[in-house]
């Protein structure tokens, strides 16, 4: 909210409540024009980050990866750590997809290679972002199926069908029509 405030402005002061200390004050900062390539964005000279203050520990171990496309996966392995059960009721499932403080299930790079390379380890099923979709159709391996996600609650509604041998034909797909 505190973004879309500054761009709407566009240049025009904006004031801020903040909270310093234990007393409440309101502050009128202009914001700065920054222009890099051709986007344009209104700064305030501040950076802005989501923190969180999780009752337990998470730890996540993790060598040879880089970058954020196992977002997803990563917040589907915490629940399946902090629920009974196992979320996939055993199936061999793999995914791929960042994931933001909303739930928003976001694009990653390579995602044909990543499809075949979840087949070749076993998995029958695949959890794709919806964004990324156009690089999936037509280039699903034999044995594998791809499941179309844009959000966490997507992905869990997905994983309950498979692990209580649903009707996964039902399930979202990346096709020319849904794609």
């Amino acid at each position: 909210q505190l973004r879309e405030a500054i761009q709407a402005a566009a240049g025009a002061p904006v004031q801020l409540t903040l909270l310093r200390g234990g007393a409440e004050q309101t502050v009128e900062v202009t914001p700065e024009k920054h222009t890099e390539g051709d986007a344009t964005a209104w700064l305030i000279g501040i950076t802005l980050r989501t923190d969180y203050d999780f009752e337990i520990d998470v730890t996540i171990q993790l060598d040879n990866v880089g970058g954020p496309s196992a977002g997803m996966m990563f917040a589907l392995g915490i629940i399946d750590t902090l629920t009974e059960g196992e979320l996939n009721g055993g199936k061999d499932i793999a995914g791929t997809g960042t994931i933001d403080a909303a739930g928003t299930v976001g694009p990653i790079g390579g995602i044909r290679q990543k499809l075949y390379g979840a087949r070749d380890a076993g998995a029958d099923y695949f959890l794709a972002p919806a964004a990324n979709c156009d690089e999936v159709v037509g280039h699903v391996p034999d044995g594998l199926q791809v499941i179309r996600t844009a959000t966490l609650e997507e992905s869990l509604a997905a994983l309950e069908v498979i692990a209580d041998d649903g009707d996964v034909s039902a399930l979202p797909t990346c096709d020319l029509a849904g794609s």
